[in-house]
């Protein structure tokens, strides 16, 4: 009975988020006992295990399957998230200045190990390749690429391209002054149907215009706050 339960309220508030222009694949039963996430409109998540304690996602972001979403707090508007990705994996999940690394010597004895963990952040417009893993205490900045099956332990700049294990930068997607424009526009702070006429193609055809019309454009996004309880909206 108790599983029957779960499934309907599980069914019944994947149909609100869906009400409400978000997807939570897995619904409120793919979260950890003390998650809340903070949604804004348009975001997708497929089915998603996610543990982080705090985590707000920006409209129009998408997290494909088979993701964890573990030590991060924040990821911007307009991401791009592949398959089974890793964001937030422990440092030191296990002692490496000890005598072992094992975890014997902290199981039910005197000693403790409890590491800090510093929480992953990742900007705005970010891409991230399917299999990377993103190492906790990173920071993302706006418009990088992560390539596919990257291992980040290090944090990325804005607009930097970065591969490998470990995850290095190959190129950038744009020249130093673009990218300065690009950042103080702050374009995924622009609803969608403004950034539609723009000519997206050519950004410094682009640019001029969304700098001198931006203020006149900006979004309004209703925030949802999920955890396993339910959900609410925050603000509309």
């Amino acid at each position: 009975m108790k599983k029957i339960i779960n499934y309907c309220q599980n069914h019944y508030w994947k149909k609100w988020l869906r009400q409400h222009r978000c997807k939570l694949g897995g619904g409120v039963t793919s979260l950890g006992a003390k998650t809340t996430l903070v949604l804004e409109e348009n975001v997708s998540l497929g089915n998603v295990l996610i543990n982080a304690k705090k985590l707000s996602i920006g409209a129009h972001t998408y997290v494909r399957s088979d993701c964890v979403l573990s030590a991060v707090s924040s990821i911007g508007r307009f991401c791009s998230i592949g398959n089974n990705c890793y964001i937030g994996q422990d440092k030191n999940t296990h002692p490496s200045d000890w005598v072992s690394s094992h975890p014997f010597q902290f199981t039910n004895t005197p000693l403790s190990f409890e590491p800090q963990i510093v929480d992953v952040t990742i900007g705005d417009d970010v891409w991230i390749g399917h299999d990377a893993m993103i190492m906790e205490g990173v920071n993302v900045g706006t418009g990088a690429i992560i390539a596919t099956r990257a291992l980040v332990a290090h944090d990325v700049p804005p607009y930097a391209i970065v591969a490998g294990i470990p995850a290095k930068v190959i190129k950038y997607r744009h020249p130093p002054e673009r990218i300065s424009t690009l950042l103080n526009s702050k374009w995924w702070e622009c609803n969608v149907d403004f950034l539609l006429t723009l000519r997206l193609d050519d950004p410094d055809a682009a640019l001029p215009e969304l700098m001198d019309a931006r203020s006149d454009h900006l979004a309004s996004y209703k925030q949802l706050e999920v955890s396993r309880k339910g959900c609410r909206v925050l603000s509309a």
